[in-house]
C-alpha cells in the first residue's frame, strides 16, 4: 500500500491504483493455430451483432451462435463486456469502444477497432490474437500471456535480481524475482496491496548482500502475475495458497517470510495454516484486522464526498480510477526517481477490478481469534506514523500472539506505513532488523 500524507482538498492521504494492462503483441502464432476457426466465423455473419451505437454492451450466452460471438461495425459508448459460461471464439471486427473492452470468456479473441483499455482473462484463458489494426489507448492485459505492448513497470529500474515465472498448482502463472546465493538461507518477501515487486526492489538486493537467497513473488492481480477476473480469486485463502504452492514448486525449504500490509496478513495465514512450510514471519505495517472506521480506510471505501473520488467501488462503469487518485496513492518519500517511476507505472498496470476485489477481501480479514494458534517466531516492525495501524493495533497484535515461540517488536520512529522504503535510513534499519532476527533463529 502507498499512503500520501499530504492533505489537499481531500481529508486524507490519497490511496490509489488504476487499471492499465499488460499485453500480447505477437498474434501471428494464434492466427496460424486457429485459421480454420477464423474462416469458419465468416459463415456466421448472419448471426452477428451489428449496430451504430449503444450505451455500453454486455454479450453473454444468449449471443453465442454455433460457438461464436461475432460483433462488427459497432460503436459502443461505454464499456463492452463479453462474459459467458462457455468457451469459444470471440470476433470483434471494426468495433469502436469509447471505454474499455473486458473479455471474460475463455477462448480465441480477434479484435480490430479501438478501445481505451483491453483486458482479456479468466481462470482458464486460451490463446488470443489481436488484429494489427487494433487501436488501444491504454494497455492490453492478456490472461496468462503477461507481456507488454507499452513500457512495463519493470523497465524503469535496474535491479540486481532475476525475473522468472512459474505455473502453480493453483492454476496461476506467478511472476517472481530472485537474488542472492542459491545455497544461502531463503527469505520470501510478500508485498502489500498493489505494491508488487517494486516495493522490495531495494530491500531484496540489500538482504542478498547480507548473505540471503531472496525471493519476491507477485501475488495475483499484481505485476506480471495472472489477474483472474473473479472476486473469489482474491481472498486471503487464495493468495496464501499461491504462496504455499510457490514455495513448494520452486523447492524452497522452510523460508523466513517477510510480509508488508496485506502481505503481512498472508504471512500470518502461512503461520496459522501452513506452519510446517516456514521458519518465521516478520510483519511490517500489520495488525489483527483492518478497522473500517479508520479515517484512511473510510475515505478509500466511501470517497471524498465531492467529485474528486467516489470511493473504490464506484468505477464499475469505466473500470478506471481517477488519475489524480493514482498519483496521490503513488506518492511516497523514497528519494530514488527510478523507484518512483516504476511504482507509478506498476499502479497503472493493476486492473481496477483486482484493486476492488483485493480491498473487499482485505476488509473481511479478522485474525483476533486465530493469532493464538501461531507458534513460530514472530517479528513486528512498525512505523510510528503508520496511518492504518496505530500503536493500539500493535498492542492488540502482540497480545494475540500469546503462544508464539518468540515475539520481537521494533518501532521505527517517524516512519510511515511503508516503513521499508520511506528513506535510505529506514531501509537500512529494516534490513538490519530482518538480518538480526533471522540470525538469532538460525
Amino acid at each position: 500500500m502507498t499512503f500520501n500524507p499530504i492533505r489537499t482538498i481531500v481529508p486524507l492521504s490519497l490511496l490509489a491504483s488504476i487499471l492499465s494492462f499488460s499485453a500480447c503483441s505477437d498474434s501471428s502464432s494464434a492466427k496460424d493455430e486457429d485459421q480454420e476457426e477464423q474462416e469458419e466465423h465468416e459463415g456466421h455473419e448472419s448471426h452477428s451483432h451489428h449496430s451504430d451505437s449503444s450505451e455500453g454492451l454486455t454479450l453473454g450466452d444468449d449471443d453465442i451462435q454455433d460457438g461464436f460471438i461475432y460483433l462488427h461495425d459497432t460503436t459502443i459508448t461505454g464499456v463492452l463486456t463479453v462474459s459467458t459460461t462457455s468457451s469459444g471464439p470471440t470476433v470483434l471486427k471494426n468495433v469502436e469502444v469509447t471505454g474499455n473492452l473486458l473479455i471474460k470468456r475463455s477462448g480465441r479473441v480477434d479484435f480490430s477497432g479501438s478501445a481505451d483499455v483491453v483486458h482479456v482473462g479468466s481462470s482458464n484463458t486460451d490463446v488470443f490474437a489481436f488484429d494489427d489494426e487494433a487501436q488501444v489507448n491504454g494497455h492490453h492485459f492478456m490472461g496468462q500471456n503477461n507481456t507488454f505492448t507499452t513500457k512495463s513497470f519493470a523497465d524503469y529500474q535496474t535491479v540486481d535480481w532475476t525475473e522468472k515465472t512459474i505455473d502453480l498448482s493453483t492454476g496461476i502463472r506467478l511472476a517472481y524475482t530472485v537474488t542472492g546465493d542459491e545455497k544461502a538461507t531463503p527469505v520470501v518477501l510478500i508485498h502489500g496491496l498493489t505494491d508488487g515487486r517494486v516495493s522490495w526492489s531495494q530491500v531484496a538486493p540489500a538482504l542478498a548482500k547480507k548473505g540471503y537467497r531472496v525471493y519476491v513473488p507477485e501475488y495475483r492481480g499484481n505485476g506480471k502475475t495472472d489477474k483472474p477476473i473473479e472476486e473469489s480469486a482474491y481472498t486471503l485463502s487464495e493468495l496464501s495458497s499461491d504462496i504455499v504452492a510457490f514455495i513448494s514448486e520452486v523447492g524452497i525449504k522452510k523460508p523466513h517470510i517477510v510480509g508488508h500490509s496485506l502481505g503481512a496478513f498472508i504471512a500470518q495465514e502461512l503461520a496459522i495454516s501452513y506452519a510446517d512450510k516456514i521458519s518465521s514471519i516478520t510483519l511490517i505495517g500489520s495488525g489483527v484486522s483492518v478497522d473500517e472506521k479508520n479515517e484512511t480506510i473510510d475515505w478509500l471505501v466511501n470517497g471524498t464526498g465531492d467529485d474528486s473520488f467516489d470511493g473504490i467501488y464506484a468505477y464499475d462503469s469505466t473500470q478506471k480510477l481517477p488519475e489524480d487518485f493514482l498519483k496521490a496513492w503513488a506518492y511516497n518519500t523514497n528519494p530514488d526517481e527510478d523507484f518512483q517511476a516504476a511504482n507509478l507505472e506498476h499502479l497503472r498496470q493493476v486492473p481496477y477490478y483486482a484493486w476492488k476485489y483485493l480491498v473487499k477481501n482485505l476488509l473481511k480479514i479478522d485474525n483476533s481469534k486465530r493469532l493464538s494458534s501461531i507458534e513460530s517466531d514472530v517479528q513486528i516492525i512498525w512505523g510510528s506514523k503508520d496511518a492504518i495501524f496505530n500503536k493500539k493495533a500493535q498492542d492488540a497484535l502482540q497480545k494475540g500472539l500469546s503462544k508464539a515461540n518468540s515475539v520481537v517488536f521494533h518501532e521505527v520512529e517517524g516512519a510511515d506505513h511503508n516503513t521499508h522504503w520511506g528513506s535510505e535510513k529506514d531501509l537500512k534499519t529494516v534490513v538490519g532488523y530482518i538480518d538480526e532476527f533471522v540470525q538469532d533463529i538460525k
